[in-house]
């Protein structure tokens, strides 16, 4: 078979972090290679590197034989037939078809006007190939999920250069956001584009599509590669065990048993990936909510902040709040406060004080006579920031001067001081340190212990284990199993999400 790409030695360094440790990869043409690997396993440096993105420290990579400069140019990489479909497609919603796949590179006249006939030609044949056939000036955002993946792979294809036979399509977590009965036709397309002679590495975190698609499999932990594998060698065990590093352990007793009274109850919560999941949450408890990147399981604290369309009915305090009608400031109202991952532009005003920022849900405490009562308002941040050991060198001091730690330690002073009855958490401590990381568990167990009941939606096992009393599994926006007790462990989280068979 030709190779159509070869990877050989390749390290990546990003200070004294080794992101990928002399790697080597051969991709060969009329095949799909699967690639497979942990969050943080270097499956995106490995992508980004020969994207051009990232410039290695050693290693090469050639193409079609020719070996390739590093760092590798995106010009390089067009002209050696390597084409990129990045997660999340990056398609411009509110442009046509025609639009998104001519925008990489307009066929132009003499005069430099666009040749929209010749380029809408091109388009219709190549969309054709993959068995898709719609109108050229329909909006990408009215397509079926399928269809807008088709379109951003044909642009991809688009922008590169030589016939087929010897170009690479890298596809990463293509399905992220399909429907499942929609995967089997992307499926189909890609069968088709390797058919002629190309490549296809697929990345994915999902076990059993790579399975079914795939030629070859390649697993990435920690950097390294530590198997290249034919399909047909490998089952779902033997996956997660290269993955994760160990065999599937077995279930532990479920010996722990959440005892307390209810403090919500959660019932056929639905959004964008969701689908009417149901469960409740103690009084005094802390539940974790995980699972693959598309699962739905990070769009549920928005859901319930109403800060995400949704559906559903949450039972909480006495009350009953219909998602469906909600927002931030009725959420806020009801007992609800949402802590969001991407603090930075969610979180908080970099631009204003700590004082300003901390104060901002209540401001109106700190009014008498129509006039705001700076005095008292700082007093009562500083105490507040200090009680959750915030090093802050001054409440009047800009947002943007504090560490990512204590960004998110402010984070929670502002929205804990009211005793909520909800806390919603995005990866509760995302870019924070070690020491910072334990300050927040423990200022969250202390919510949790007055009453609160607190919902942490992440990705990192680790975190989960260390906060949560009890973890619920999220696949293709369902719930897909439980863990409690001495089962709340990393390796039992990580089996948990990779698994294909419900808990």
């Amino acid at each position: 078979m030709t190779v159509v790409l070869q990877v050989a030695d390749l390290t990546v360094r990003f200070g004294p972090t080794t992101a990928l440790d002399g790697v080597s990869l051969t991709l060969h043409g009329g095949e799909v290679h699967g690639l497979l690997g942990h969050n943080g396993s270097g499956k995106s440096t490995l992508i980004k590197t020969l994207a051009g993105v990232n410039t290695p420290e050693s290693g090469t990579v050639t193409s079609n034989g020719a070996e390739l400069a590093l760092p590798v140019s995106p010009t390089a990489a067009r002209a050696s037939g390597l084409a990129f479909v990045h997660q999340g497609l990056g398609l411009a919603q509110d442009l046509s078809v025609l639009e998104n796949i001519a925008v990489v590179a307009f066929d132009t006249g003499r005069i430099g006007q666009i040749r929209w006939a010749h380029e809408a030609r091109k388009a219709r044949e190549e969309l054709a190939r993959f068995g898709v056939s719609v109108r050229l000036d329909t909006p990408v955002r009215e397509l079926p999920p399928v269809e807008q993946a088709i379109v951003a792979i044909v642009r991809a294809l688009a922008s590169v250069e030589g016939p087929p036979g010897g170009r690479l399509l890298v596809l990463d977590e293509p399905t992220v956001y399909l429907p499942r009965d929609q995967v089997q036709r992307l499926f189909d397309a890609v069968r088709g584009f390797v058919a002629g002679g190309d490549a296809v590495l697929f990345v994915s975190h999902r076990i059993d599509e790579v399975l079914t698609l795939t030629d070859t499999i390649s697993v990435l932990r920690g950097g390294r590669l530590v198997a290249t594998e034919p399909t047909g060698a490998l089952d779902e065990r033997r996956i997660v065990a290269l993955i994760v590093g160990h065999e599937l352990a077995a279930a532990a007793p479920d010996t722990h048993h959440v005892t307390g009274e209810v403090a919500a109850t959660f019932d056929d919560i639905g959004g964008a990936v969701l689908r009417g999941i149901s469960f409740t949450v103690a009084r005094g408890e802390i539940l974790g909510v995980t699972g693959l990147a598309g699962s739905g399981f990070d769009e549920l604290p928005y859901v319930l902040a109403g800060a995400r369309p949704g559906s559903g009915t949450v039972a909480l305090g006495g009350r009953r709040v219909d998602v469906a009608g909600l927002d931030p400031r009725a959420a806020i109202a009801a007992g609800i406060v949402l802590i969001p991952a991407d603090r930075a532009r969610l979180g908080v005003i970099g631009e204003v004080s700590i004082r300003e920022n901390v104060a901002l849900p209540r401001m109106q405490r700190f009014f008498r006579g129509g006039l705001l009562r700076e005095g008292a308002e700082r007093a009562w941040v500083r105490e507040l920031v200090d009680g959750f050991g915030v090093l802050h060198g001054g409440v009047d001091r800009e947002m943007n001067t504090l560490s990512g730690g204590n960004q998110q330690k402010t984070v929670l002073a502002k929205w804990l001081a009211g005793d909520p009855d909800l806390i919603l958490l995005h990866e509760p401590t995302q870019g924070v340190d070690v020491g910072g990381r334990f300050d927040i568990y423990r200022q969250l167990r202390d919510a949790a212990d007055r009453g609160a009941a607190v919902v942490a939606a992440g990705e990192s096992p680790e975190e989960l284990a260390e906060l949560c009393d009890r973890v619920l599994i999220v696949k293709d926006g369902a719930l897909f199993g439980e863990l409690r007790g001495a089962r709340v462990e990393k390796h039992a989280i990580v089996d948990a999400t990779l698994s294909e068979t419900p808990l």
